[in-house]
């Protein structure tokens, strides 16, 4: 299996609308979760992601739809978040699908449900979760389709197993089954879609790292697969099995060790999973105290009516934390990755806060650690000679100036560009004007035909990635570059 911790998403309707996301790890409190409370500023209108009308997250990566059925993705992990390339991108890019309904993030592969109700899968492959027929450590970066599903209405992401549930309630699952993820007690990765033996009609579903969970039509929970990762395999649960107790259930989510329900009373209930780390209690949902009227959830956060957002921790004796967080409004649902959260606004807005190693709160900044709430934007454009970049890399705002990728750009206009291993610096060569760019990852120092360029602003290598100030643009290549601050966009004019 890929992880032991993982953020597992799912969006149902039925009857009324509820909006359920994915989380992490509620068994010890963390900083991230108690520190997200200041009021959040939102820029300029024409720098924000907006239009958003579905939002799902990955491990570290996030997704979102529009109306018409284009999606866009930020972060990146160790995978791809479908946009042609295996490089993180730290602002908002368009993913290469079109007609999308759903997006599922997952921890190295995401899938996507198109209008036609069929399945589409993009990102790593090792254990078959892309439901192609084969499996192999090749990252695709282009989305495929998944094998023999049609009418799907729903999907989900798990670490490296896959969930599609079909109008018909039945649901199929393919990938990673070492842990019985996908509900058959054989250990053996499944390659392509099964169907999941045992449950009644189903009505939403939520894959986890090594598990998977159901709503059945009749209100009731299924869990299956979390076998114990170490020692003997005692209160397994591999194939489905009914969740303890009673009450009517109308969303699920799962991460790794937990399970969270959400009842049609607006309460919301916890469960153990069957794992290592939790011995006892399993498959018992307790409530979480005072909440009540949710309708978004995940595993350690909720939305209420309201639209405030509120998140808890669990500690000793399942002792719980609950805490608003100040300075969100108008909330209508939230979703998680590895200590990220995600919140889609009634406007069409969408806020992140958490870790951000690969980007994944779509900021466009290197900050490691986003503490408070706030709105993703938009990617910073670039036009050469009037005509819009394609970048799967977008530019970087730091210390104020804003930085591009040297590769994405550079070959665009021409520029050849290759790593140089003795001296582990960048060579850059435009032949057509016989310059040469050396950029020493080792001292920072940056030459332009053997000479120094005198600057604070210095290139920076980022996840393998070299990005470079826009003045080095016009100092190697005798361009004109300027900022159109109306359109967010930075205007490169070349006449070579």
């Amino acid at each position: 299996m890929g992880r032991q911790i993982s953020s597992i998403k799912i969006q149902i309707r039925r009857i009324g609308i509820v909006v359920v996301g994915a989380a992490i790890i509620l068994a010890t409190a963390s900083p991230l979760f108690v520190r997200a409370e200041s009021v959040v500023n939102f820029p300029d209108e024409k720098k924000l992601l907006s239009g958003i009308t579905g939002l799902d997250a990955g491990d570290r990566s996030a997704y979102a739809i529009t109306a018409d059925g284009t999606a866009w993705a930020w972060g990146g992990g160790y995978g791809s978040i479908g946009n042609g390339a295996t490089t993180p991108a730290y602002t908002p890019v368009k993913m290469r699908i079109d007609h999308v309904k759903r997006v599922s993030g997952g921890y190295r592969h995401n899938l996507m449900l198109k209008d036609d109700g069929t399945v589409w899968a993009v990102g790593g492959n090792e254990h078959g979760q892309l439901g192609t027929g084969a499996q192999s450590s090749t990252v695709l970066v282009e989305p495929v389709q998944v094998k023999g599903l049609t009418d799907v209405i729903s999907v989900s992401a798990g670490d490296t197993h896959s969930l599609a549930l079909r109008k018909d309630g039945t649901v199929w699952a393919w990938g990673g089954n070492e842990q019985g993820e996908l509900g058959d007690n054989s250990g053996k990765n499944g390659l392509t879609p099964v169907q999941v033996k045992g449950l009644p009609s189903i009505l939403a579903i939520a894959a986890g790292s090594n598990n998977s969970v159901a709503l059945g039509n009749g209100g009731e929970v299924w869990v299956w697969g979390s076998s114990k990762t170490r020692g003997i395999k005692k209160d397994a649960v591999l194939k489905p099995t009914l969740l303890k107790g009673g009450g009517e259930y109308r969303a699920v989510d799962t991460d790794g060790w937990n399970g969270v329900a959400l009842r049609w009373d607006g309460t919301v209930w916890l469960w153990n999973n069957y794992t290592d780390m939790n011995p006892g209690g399993t498959l018992q949902p307790i409530q979480i105290p005072g909440l009540t009227d949710v309708v978004s959830m995940t595993t350690d956060s909720a939305v209420k009516a309201d639209g405030t957002v509120w998140q808890w921790t669990v500690g000793d004796k399942n002792k719980m934390n609950v805490k608003q967080i100040s300075g969100i409004q108008n909330a209508v649902s939230i979703t998680s990755g590895n200590r990220n959260h995600y919140v889609l606004l009634k406007d069409g807005h969408v806020l992140a806060w958490g870790t951000n190693e690969f980007g994944q709160t779509g900021l466009g900044v290197r900050d490691f650690m986003i503490d408070t709430p706030q709105p993703v934007k938009k990617s910073i454009e670039v036009l050469l000679n009037n005509s819009k970049m394609d970048l799967t890399m977008p530019p970087l705002l730091l210390n104020n100036s804003t930085y591009v990728p040297l590769r994405g750009i550079f070959q665009q206009m021409g520029v050849d560009v290759r790593w140089d291993v003795p001296s582990r610096s960048v060579i850059a060569v435009k032949e057509s004007t016989s310059t040469t760019l050396i950029l020493n990852s080792v001292n920072g120092q940056t030459t332009v035909n053997g000479k120094v360029i005198a600057t604070d602003q210095k290139p920076v290598f980022i996840n393998d990635s070299v990005y470079v100030p826009l003045r080095l643009v016009s100092e190697m290549l005798g361009a004109k570059v300027e900022w159109d601050a109306e359109a967010y966009a930075v205007q490169i004019h070349s006449n070579q």
